[in-house]
């Protein structure tokens, strides 16, 4: 009885009322106007490609916040914008209008580069030896012809000598779906690690070069949707090693060698539906992938097959918890024992607490989990007395605080047994760590992180690093 009254009702009160738009619009708006604000360098293609709706759109009312939601993600991880406001507005029943407010990133950079030759910033700071520094200048070009492309052109001096040509992000099509990269490099060190003693690196300082070689590559990448893509890389390499290195370690380029090259064909999959690249709190990345180096192409090519995965889970808990958990794995398989090859523990990943040691082998498993606090939701400092209005980029100044609860796991295999050899006791074993940490995030990407941590050495400390624990 009530579904007949119901319309009668409805109809009675409209009649006594001068507007009744709110009761009986349509639930379904047509997208009628599409307006961008801001983009004075970037392509407004490449932004109307990161949006999850277009004009002429039939959507729902109830999907408006999750468009809009998408849509800023998509268009944050470009790392192209440091504030990125989307507004709806209904000009007339069933339609809808959107503007998109950007605030556009510095792109053109002097590439000052300084590092240090240590596996992370942690174990350098320990030692401070400013020997191992590296220095050099550059220009980094983002965004380069308002298409998101970048284009680095690198100068390296003293430790570590580098010339380097990197651009990146070449599209092949309108859709812009397919795009291109390629990269030239030549490089030298006096500054090399060569060999794992007590799980710690053996580094050695000359005033001469003692390794050198180029590097040649092109990459092409398909990305239909928002959060797939394919990644192809076709690449050679060709290194030099000093007799003093083959010295100190004979298996360095391979038994005796003094000349490691070939050519690689290398596939990956990436999956990333994250809310950011530089610091995710919500969303899941997959990566999985193989990298074939030695293609018969050369003689006395190196040969190998490099398997890689990975997958990160970030959840919302409740509006000021999260967590995150994450599984990377890596594994070579080929030639015999090269120490120039091998991978694991201590360099970009590592366990927690572990930063001060460096574990290799063939294959290499690390677990990580995260339970983190917003201490400061994201706060925007604006500068009003700021004087140069043609460097508005810098004026708004965002901030955010975390604090955070972790434990690691990691694992390094060495079926070859080489480096059990040199008194390396963390090969083989299950290394595990605990700690707290405190992470603050501001704009262009930078992460400063403090974490105290307990390691299944009975050790702890404060470690310092760059960048977010999981990336």
């Amino acid at each position: 009885m009530l579904q007949f009254l119901f319309p009668l009702i409805l109809y009675s009160w409209c009649w006594t009322e001068i507007d009744c738009n709110s009761i009986l619009q349509s639930d379904t708006l047509n997208i009628s106007e599409i307006i961008i604000e801001g983009n004075h360098v970037t392509s407004k293609k490449l932004i109307l490609r990161e949006l999850a709706f277009s004009l002429n759109d039939k959507i729902n009312r109830n999907e408006i916040n999750y468009l809009k939601e998408t849509s800023i993600n998509n268009l944050i991880k470009t790392s192209l914008f440091n504030f990125v406001e989307i507004e709806t507005a209904e000009p007339s029943s069933g339609s809808l209008k959107l503007v998109i407010r950007l605030t556009e990133r510095w792109y053109v950079w002097p590439n000052v580069y300084l590092n240090h030759t240590a596996p992370n910033f942690s174990e350098w700071w320990r030692t401070k030896d400013l020997s191992e520094l590296e220095y050099g200048f550059g220009l980094k070009i983002n965004n380069f012809r308002g298409m998101g492309e970048t284009m680095l052109l690198n100068y390296r001096l003293g430790n570590f000598t580098k010339y380097e040509l990197d651009y990146r992000g070449i599209f092949l099509d309108k859709a812009q779906h397919n795009s291109l990269s390629f990269l030239a490099s030549w490089s030298a060190k006096k500054v090399l690690p060569y060999n794992i003693e007590s799980d710690r690196l053996l580094i050695l300082i000359e005033d001469f070069n003692l390794i050198s070689g180029y590097n040649f590559s092109l990459k092409y990448k398909y990305r239909k949707g928002y959060f797939n893509s394919h990644n192809f890389e076709f690449g050679f390499s060709d290194t030099k090693i000093a007799d003093t290195i083959n010295s100190l370690n004979p298996h360095y380029g391979g038994l005796g060698k003094n000349r490691m090259s070939y050519f690689n064909l290398k596939y990956e999959f990436r999956r990333d539906n994250r809310d950011s690249h530089i610091y995710p709190k919500t969303g899941h990345l997959v990566v999985a992938g193989i990298n074939r180096k030695g293609l018969g192409f050369v003689p006395d090519e190196y040969n190998s097959t490099d398997i890689f995965a990975q997958f990160y889970l970030y959840h919302k808990l409740s509006p000021r918890f999260y967590t995150a958990s994450g599984l990377w794995f890596y594994s070579v398989s080929g030639d015999d024992y090269v120490f120039a090859a091998t991978t694991g523990l201590g360099y970009l990943e590592f366990v927690r607490g572990y930063e001060y040691y460096v574990v290799n082998g063939d294959k290499a498993i690390l677990f990580k989990n995260l339970l983190k606090y917003v201490v400061l939701p994201v706060k925007v400092i604006n500068l009003k007395s700021w004087p140069f209005r043609n460097l508005h980029q810098f004026n708004r100044i965002p901030i955010e605080i975390y604090s955070n609860l972790f434990f690691d796991a990691g694992y390094v295999s060495d079926q070859s047994g080489t480096y059990k050899s040199n008194n390396n006791i963390l090969v083989d074993k299950l290394m595990i760590s605990a700690g707290i940490g405190i992470d603050f995030v501001t704009y262009y990407d930078k992460v400063f992180r403090l974490d105290y941590s307990f390691n299944g050495l009975g050790e702890s400390g404060i470690f310092v690093h760059w960048k977010a624990a999981f990336r």
